[in-house]
């Protein structure tokens, strides 16, 4: 990184959206809210900020001076990290997504009946979008998530996606916890495990952690 230039972040957030026909989709329950408070803070610490985000989720808490990139459906959010990734370079990537784990084998054209009694969606793996990250931005900081329903084997579990991925730190979270309030469990690649009980915690942590900020 050159001497006085800004340290670039990329950020991506929200659900993916998977096509059944024109009209309908299979989709989660997830928000974007971890990527657009992230990016907010980031943007106040002077970086240069590019939020990758569904569009669903921006409507009214648009963030200022962030360089928003709008996606909707799996392909899109694929097609937009391959996009920005190629044309720069960035010190950390934040991949909060909640992406598609399926996706349609086949997707119907125009809309099926509703009259329709009984309907079989076949579905397939979808790639895997952190791998792609990685074979992009190889020099990049690479900051995953891994959620599970229970915290039972959730640390083993996140820790194993970490390596499979070469990413650089992983965030657990179990969703028994995330009903009740913001908990997430930040894992290095040494297995350092730290817990934090809110986004304004994590987010000081990744600024004690990145190492760009440490210079």
């Amino acid at each position: 990184m050159k001497k006085g230039a800004l340290r670039k972040v990329l950020i991506t957030g929200g659900p993916t959206w998977v096509k059944i026909d024109d009209l309908r989709i299979i989709t989660n329950v997830f928000t974007g809210r971890t990527a657009l408070f992230l990016a907010k803070k980031f943007k106040k610490k002077n970086f240069d900020v590019t939020l990758i985000i569904n569009s669903h989720c921006i409507k009214n808490e648009l963030p200022k001076n962030v360089k928003v990139v709008p996606f909707r459906y799996f392909e899109g959010l694929k097609t937009k990290i391959e996009k920005e990734l190629k044309k720069d370079k960035f010190d950390l990537i934040i991949h909060s997504a909640a992406v598609s784990d399926y996706k349609l084998k086949k997707v119907f054209k125009g809309k099926v009946p509703s009259q329709q009694q009984e309907w079989t969606l076949e579905l397939v793996p979808a790639p895997k979008l952190i791998k792609l990250i990685r074979k992009l931005a190889r020099d990049s900081y690479l900051v995953q998530f891994k959620l599970e329903i229970k915290k039972d084997g959730l640390i083993n579990k996140a820790f194993k996606s970490l390596k499979d991925n070469k990413a650089d730190l992983v965030v657990a979270n179990a969703l028994e916890d995330l009903k009740l309030n913001y908990k997430a469990f930040i894992i290095d690649k040494n297995k350092n495990i730290t817990a934090v009980s809110s986004k304004r915690e994590f987010f000081s942590y990744l600024l004690k952690f990145f190492p760009a900020i440490l210079k």
